[in-house]
């Protein structure tokens, strides 16, 4: 019998963890990179040095070459379905599925999730609270978009990932120093041209949060289930860098099924019928505010924190959706029994980590740490300006705690 294939599109972040899923679920995972296999993040080599994935390496960000090599596969070897390994990959996925009528998102509706001022639109429209905004263009007044936004306000890629080059301005003179240091020079991540269009939104203050979740397919069609709600931590304004996450966040249940409400609307209006999806918002004294949706999981292991609290896969969750297969439940009753944590630490001064591994050890021998991982060498500087994640500790266990 023929083993149908999992095409899995530029496997990066918590998207590695989709090769050996598929591999699990019976399907046997093709990758398509822009990298070179040796380039490729460890989890996913590995399935691929046992042999048991397959790999092509093009171009993903020329998506008639991804569409043609996906069609020249699925004439080969059946595909199951097509995921997006990251968040770049997400339109061009949706494209080669409706090329292949394969399950996937509708190509207009994974354009509007690729571009921030597209989904505030549709968001809005549906009556799902976001920040006001308006695009800033090459060429456009930055004065008189300023102030109709008004200030503090939130300046930020409308196509980009992962807080890239998002910075609070308080002022006019902020807004033009950031213009020019981003037009100073191209900004490419993973072979994307990100930053030359831009939004610029009034900024919401308030803690922040993720709704993590996918769609159930069921015969009534897609029905958007709810895993975890993530407490997030952030570094120091004006820039956003997330420093931590916690799962299951400690809320009050009338505060979390505002937020689960609000996922489940935002889910619906954005036209995600497939996947995983991963939604930030803000909350305010009066509502959640969506910052934004991605159609894929929540970076910074954060699938790896729902595994150890809620005991269910996210990404065989994701592979399920996808593919088509059954997918069981999740057991809701485990939300409160557990919970996980990832932090990354940074310094407030300059200083010198002589022996990065043997702190990481230290740390493992922690009683709820399950891993402990350096990412600098020893005795490197660290400096507060390149905000390095030089430690990453995640622990799990023990009673949630309100």
């Amino acid at each position: 019998m023929t083993t149908a294939t999992a095409l899995i599109v530029e496997p990066g972040s918590s998207g590695v963890g989709l090769v050996d899923a598929a591999r699990r679920l019976g399907l046997r995972p093709h990758v398509f990179d822009r990298r070179d296999r040796s380039e490729l993040p460890p989890p996913v080599r590995a399935v691929l040095d046992a042999q048991e994935a397959d790999f092509t390496r093009l171009e993903i960000r020329d998506e008639e070459a991804v569409v043609s090599a996906a069609g020249s596969l699925h004439h080969r070897t059946p595909l199951a379905a097509v995921i997006p390994g990251y968040e770049y990959a997400v339109e061009t996925c949706a494209v080669v599925a409706r090329k292949l009528d394969l399950p996937g998102i509708d190509p207009v509706a994974a354009r509007g999730l690729r571009d921030k001022r597209l989904m505030k639109q549709t968001l809005a429209e549906a009556g799902v609270p976001v920040a006001a905004g308006t695009a800033l263009e090459p060429g456009d007044d930055a004065a008189a978009v300023l102030a109709a936004v008004g200030t503090p306000a939130v300046v930020k890629p409308v196509n980009g990932s992962g807080s890239q080059l998002v910075r609070r301005v308080d002022s006019l003179a902020d807004l033009r120093e950031y213009l020019a240091a981003v037009h100073t020079r191209a900004h490419v991540d993973l072979g994307q041209v990100i930053a030359e269009r831009l939004l610029v939104e009034r900024y919401v203050a308030g803690p922040e949060y993720s709704v993590e979740g996918y769609l159930r397919q069921t015969a009534e069609g897609p029905v958007v289930h709810v895993l975890a709600v993530t407490a997030k931590q952030l570094g120091p304004e004006p820039v956003f860098v997330e420093t931590g996450h916690v799962v299951e966040a400690p809320l009050p249940e009338a505060t979390r099924a505002q937020l689960v409400a609000t996922a489940e609307r935002a889910v619906r209006a954005l036209g995600i019928t497939v996947g995983a999806f991963h939604l930030e918002a803000r909350l305010t004294a009066t509502s959640p505010v969506v910052m934004e949706v991605g159609a894929r999981l929540g970076g910074d292991r954060i699938p790896w924190l729902v595994q150890h609290a809620r005991r269910f896969d996210m990404w065989e969750a994701t592979v399920r959706s996808h593919a088509g297969l059954p997918q069981p439940p999740s057991d809701d009753s485990a939300r409160s029994a557990r919970h996980a944590a990832i932090r990354f630490f940074t310094t407030e001064r300059p200083a010198r980590l002589p022996d990065p591994a043997d702190l990481a050890a230290r740390l493992q021998e922690i009683e709820g740490c399950w891993e402990a991982e350096s990412t600098t060498a020893p005795g490197a500087l660290l400096t507060r300006k390149r905000l390095p994640r030089t430690l990453r500790l995640r622990a799990a266990g023990g009673r949630q705690r309100s």
